[in-house]
């Protein structure tokens, strides 16, 4: 444990030159640190000195797990398989690191950003939640040209090679890359100690505007004139609807719609085609002054890379001004070459952002071969565990082959999730090698209450070919605590989401504090979901991703949160062994489901497995009843639905779960239950001491 090791020795040299007094919510003193004071002026916070309090977090919290084991491993030790089918088995929590630890740590309101040692110290707090994959929003090097908001977003990435510099925490010592490095590292050692996997977050379709790049490669980019920038953007289709995915038979409409004349003419050759000279002369000056690339081109030639925009039709949101896409052909599908002038400068529209439908003859190869590279360097150097691809489906499936190929070369285990929406794109995600998709769960769960409801989540969780996020929110959608605002129904679509098959429960930093503000607008919101939160909030107003943000740590219903996902992971634990799209029985499809039953109100599942697969998993039935109803109870009548149905004996059911509190007790000869307005249940059948000695897996009570 090098790194560890290094920072400990750091926070020791910097103290004696900066001892540093902060306050943090009391919630991160997640590891019993003694030496903080309370301020009865602050209420909920605590008073530490900083490298004090982080220095005895790595020193009596991470290193003594150290012992033993092999500070060299390439791989995690301990933690959830890396199986394709048993990812379900896990409980992913996703940070934006420059978020997730901020907090106005001195005596003024300044909002001191999230650092890779802050987010160290609250891994303890993480693995108190049973998380085991941690999931970090991109953490490369973030551009301030064209930047959105206060700080910029995560995704206009400068440099894909580069961790942002904003992550490295100055209780360390003064800034160097080989710090930083060694920082995140740090991090990476202390998950892997706590048996949590490392999964990051890489764009390759896009860039910022000004990315490194530039520099040696200009022809990799599209081109505008600067004049053209401010109105730019593609052009409405009107005879189709909003938010169209482009298909063949919309193509045609694109290229022949009003306005794609002057579209195309806005694009230009690259600075280095059009005066050889000149570029030479602006590549040597920025060499010598580090002037940013992208403003030269601007002064000298003109010209600037063109913002980016969503690669569906008619999309009312504004083009993304801080990013611009690459070039992953240098020519156009053959499907739109006729409707191209001659001399048709490199252009972008959304068939050459759906690299995935329309691609080109002639590869960038030399473009292709630096995203390949992007994966295996994280691997090499900082021992990854897994990536998430951003539009990874809109990728050229031969890059995205190219692109697995070397991961898991290096990796056989390593973890490849792809944000895949649509579960009936699963297949091909599959065949491309990946190992999840995101999926739409916290899209359908904004119908709990509606019809259909039971139908469609069933068959977007058992129709994926491959685990989907178990998500009640990401970082791109409204909060969970905004769109349900009621804690009851909370409470049932957490226990919901962890029973559910073939998905990996999902904790978006922020929703174990009920955070209402989203950090994004990005997925089914408007500019109106910006302003959410009481006006004399300081985070009023503010974007995660955009703006220098800090969760509520101190927010008055955050404890029953937290219990609630406790008591989540507690029984998910329990039947993990069970909690199998191989043994989903039932979700109460068949036509006859017993009298007094709500069928309309019920969410039902049953999980059966004829046989124990170990001797501590005896669990042979599994039952997850929840009423949806949020006003009006009904009774269940287990004679009806369990014996007839699935010929189980409700006398050999037991108790669970009842709605307040994990348990495990009879039902006491009861076969009528009530379930109340928005109340779950959870009873278990185990197999007889018969059967686990038939088996050979169990051992006879009688011997």
């Amino acid at each position: 444990m090098q790194n560890l090791e290094y920072l400990l020795g750091q926070l020791r040299r910097t103290r004696k030159r900066q001892s540093r007094k902060f306050y943090i919510p009391q919630v991160w003193n997640c590891f019993a640190y003694q030496g903080g004071v309370v301020d009865a002026a602050r209420p909920g916070e605590l008073l530490v000195e900083a490298n004090d309090f982080y220095a005895t977090c790595i020193e009596q919290y991470f290193l003594p797990r150290s012992e033993g084991k092999n500070a060299k491993a390439d791989r995690a030790p301990g933690g959830a398989p890396h199986t394709r089918g048993d990812l379900y088995k896990n409980i992913m929590y996703s940070i934006f690191l420059r978020t997730f630890t901020a907090w106005n740590h001195g005596d003024d309101e300044t909002v001191h950003p999230g650092t890779f040692l802050k987010a160290l110290g609250l891994l303890p707090y993480l693995q108190s939640l049973g998380v085991n994959l941690v999931y970090l929003l991109p953490i490369f090097e973030v551009s301030a040209k064209y930047k959105k908001g206060e700080l910029g977003s995560p995704y206009a990435i400068k440099n894909l090679y580069q961790l942002d510099h904003t992550l490295h925490d100055d209780l360390l010592g003064e800034y160097s890359q080989e710090l930083l490095d060694a920082e995140f590292a740090a991090f990476i050692e202390g998950c892997h100690l706590l048996g949590m996997k490392v999964v990051v977050d890489f764009v390759f379709r896009t860039v910022s505007r000004d990315n490194d790049l530039l520099l040696e490669h200009p022809d990799w980019f599209y081109w505008i004139r600067l004049e053209d920038s401010d109105t730019f953007g593609p052009p409405v289709v009107r005879r189709v609807k909003k938010l169209t995915t482009l298909q063949d038979q919309t193509l045609k409409l694109l290229y022949t719609c009003e306005g794609i004349d002057d579209y195309l003419r806005k694009f230009t050759y690259s600075p280095k085609k059009k005066d050889p000279v000149k570029w030479e002369r602006i590549v040597a000056e920025q060499r010598r002054t580090g002037e940013n690339i992208l403003d030269l081109i601007e002064r000298e030639f003109g010209l600037t890379t063109v913002p980016g925009f969503s690669d569906v039709l008619n999309d009312p949101q504004p083009p993304w001004v801080d990013v611009t896409y690459l070039r992953f052909y240098f020519d156009h599908h053959e499907r739109v070459r006729n409707y191209l002038p001659k001399e048709q400068p490199p252009y972008v529209l959304q068939d050459v952002a759906c690299l995935n439908l329309y691609q080109g003859t002639e590869p960038n190869k030399q473009l292709w071969g630096y995203v390949a590279g992007v994966i295996p360097y994280y691997q090499k150097k900082f021992r990854i565990d897994g990536a998430r691809i951003d539009m990874g489906h809109a990728l050229p499936p031969a890059l995205n082959r190219a692109i697995i190929t070397r991961v898991k070369a290096e990796n056989p285990d390593f973890i490849l999730w792809s944000e895949e929406f649509e579960t009936r794109c699963s297949p091909a995600a599959l065949e491309d090698g990946f190992d999840l998709i995101t999926g739409d769960l916290w899209h359908v769960y904004k119908d709990l209450e509606k019809p259909g409801f039971c139908r469609r989540l069933f068959s977007t969780v058992t129709g994926s070919a491959l685990p989907v996020i178990g998500a009640l929110e990401t970082a791109d959608t409204p909060r969970a605590a905004w769109v349900y605002h009621d804690l009851k129904k909370i409470e049932f679509l957490v226990m919901l989401n962890y029973f559910i098959p073939n998905s990996i429960p999902f904790i978006n930093n922020g929703l174990e504090l009920l955070e209402v503000q989203p950090m994004n607008l990005g997925l089914d919101n408007t500019e109106a979901g910006r302003f959410v939160l009481a006006p004399e909030d300081p985070m009023y107003g503010k974007l995660a991703f955009f703006d220098n943000y800090r969760l509520h740590w101190l927010g008055k219903d955050r404890s029953w949160m937290e219990d609630l996902l406790k008591k989540a992971l507690v029984l998910r634990a329990r039947f993990e062994a069970i909690l199998k799209n191989d043994f989903l029985v039932s979700t109460l499809r068949s036509r006859w489901i017993g009298r007094g039953i709500n069928r309309k109100k019920l969410v039902f599942l049953h999980y059966h497995q004829d046989r124990p697969v170990h001797a501590h998993r005896r669990v042979s039935d599994l039952l997850f009843l929840g009423n949806r109803d949020f006003n009006r109870g009904f009774r269940v009548n287990l004679r009806g639905l369990v014996r007839k149905e699935y010929g189980i004996n409700p006398a050999e059911l037991r108790v669970a779960y009842d709605g307040r509190e994990v348990s495990d007790r009879s039902l006491e000869g009861r076969c009528s239950l009530l379930l109340n307005p928005g109340a779950v249940l959870i009873l278990y059948k185990e197999f007889s001491h018969h059967s686990l000695d038939e088996q050979g897996t169990g051992q006879s009570r009688w011997g």
